[in-house]
């Protein structure tokens, strides 16, 4: 075995600091060279103290801000102790005081905004530091596993047999269920509207149903793309998958699409839904669906399902009503990647896809990325998949069709 007390994992050609900065896919190559584990301890100690150095920068001018701002508005509760109409020098100190306070919430608020996505960097790079500590001892093992003919011995180990096993039992059983969800977000104005360009909407129809006919999916698929520049695609029970423009956009190519499609796809070919109530499911969804997808879609603070839209949007309405309803969470999380490369690489699409698309967006967008698994470990899973898949026989035609639809969108 390997001893990882002498060495670091990194790219053989590349610097440690390089490696952080590497694309995740590329990260699939990594091998151990002379690197010790004090350069790999240093980087990281290294990151963190800037990321927190950076994150408290960033709070203390918010908190200065702040402190103007309750200045201000106590400047405007005099203005507004000392008349009851306002006289045109006061009208004039009025406009000025609400003017500096949409000034400073306008500051605070992009300030917020900026430490996020700061922290989220620093998280990222931190999460390929640690993959290139631990994803190659793991793809040595894979690689032994494969050449002593073990590599099915995995869960869902069979994946050149996908579209003849059985992932989930009575699949037809959650269509009522999917169509009374629909009709009731429909019908409560949770959904933003369809996309009103026919080209757009058959292209995605096409490459999902690309991926259906190479998944375990036993029910008929219903795709619609939606008007939303957020980035969202929710999967419901019985075959029906949503996914909005935004998700197109940030997508850098069909792959990368696939790869989202894929694993709502497999979110409900495995009925993640109806295992995750495992009792008297039909009755208990309903009512959790309007309230969550007003949540997602909606995104009012006030709206209890806030908790579980906002955080856990790619989660998909299906994978969100199993961590309302129970733990399983994870499991789930993790499955539906396992399955979503599978499915994209038996539909000859570059299993890898949804691993660069998590890569372009993990540092900009909050609510996509899950919490739980943390990045690292869905990575490290998606990595496990990836190196366990044979050869590609058939890979899907390039048709530049993604391009130029991606483009009308974004004129």
């Amino acid at each position: 075995m390997f001893s990882f007390c002498t060495f670091a994992l990194v790219l053989l050609t590349s610097s440690l600091e390089d490696v952080i900065h590497q694309p995740a896919i590329e990260l699939l190559s990594l091998s151990p060279t002379e690197f010790t584990v004090s350069n790999v301890e240093a980087l990281r100690s290294r990151l963190e103290h800037e990321r927190d150095e950076a994150l408290e920068k960033r709070k203390n001018e918010e908190e200065t801000w702040k402190k103007q701002l309750r200045v201000v508005r106590r400047g405007l509760d005099d203005l507004n102790r000392k008349s009851s109409m306002d006289t045109e020098a006061a009208a004039a100190r009025r406009s000025k005081l609400h003017i500096e306070i949409a000034a400073l919430e306008n500051t605070i608020r992009q300030s917020a905004l900026d430490r996020d996505r700061a922290v989220r960097s620093y998280d990222l790079q931190l999460t390929k530091l640690w993959l290139a500590e631990n994803w190659p001892r793991r793809r040595l093992e894979i690689q032994q596993q494969i050449r002593s003919g073990k590599a099915r011995e995995r869960r869902h180990g069979d994946v050149e047999d996908t579209g003849y096993r059985t992932i989930a039992k009575n699949p037809d059983k959650d269509i009522e269920a999917g169509q009374q969800a629909v009709r009731q977000m429909l019908a409560g104005g949770y959904l933003p509207s369809e996309i009103h360009d026919e080209e757009v909407q058959s292209f995605v129809r096409r490459v999902a149903e690309r991926i259906a006919m190479n998944s375990d999916l036993k029910v008929p698929l219903h795709v619609t793309v939606l008007d939303d520049k957020e980035l969202r695609a929710i999967a419901l029970p019985g075959g029906f998958v949503y996914v909005t423009s935004g998700v197109l956009t940030a997508a850098q190519s069909e792959s990368e699409l696939a790869g989202v499609l894929s694993r709502e796809i497999a979110r409900i070919a495995a009925r993640h839904a109806a295992r995750a109530a495992k009792s008297s499911w039909l009755s208990r969804m309903i009512l959790p669906v309007t309230q969550i997808a007003g949540g997602i879609f909606a995104g009012g603070p006030a709206n209890p399902a806030a908790y579980y839209g906002i955080g856990y949007g790619m989660e998909g309405l299906s994978g969100i009503l199993g961590r309302a309803l129970t733990a399983n969470s994870e499991e789930f999380q993790l499955e539906a990647d396992q399955l979503g490369v599978q499915y994209a690489w038996k539909a000859g699409y570059d299993p890898a896809g949804f691993v660069s698309f998590l890569d372009s967006i993990a540092g900009k967008e909050k609510t996509f990325v899950t919490e739980t698994p943390e990045l690292r470990k869905r990575l490290l899973n998606l990595f496990t998949e990836i190196e366990h898949l044979p050869v590609q026989k058939k890979p899907a035609p390039v048709s530049g069709d993604f391009d130029r639809i991606r483009q009308r969108l974004t004129q």
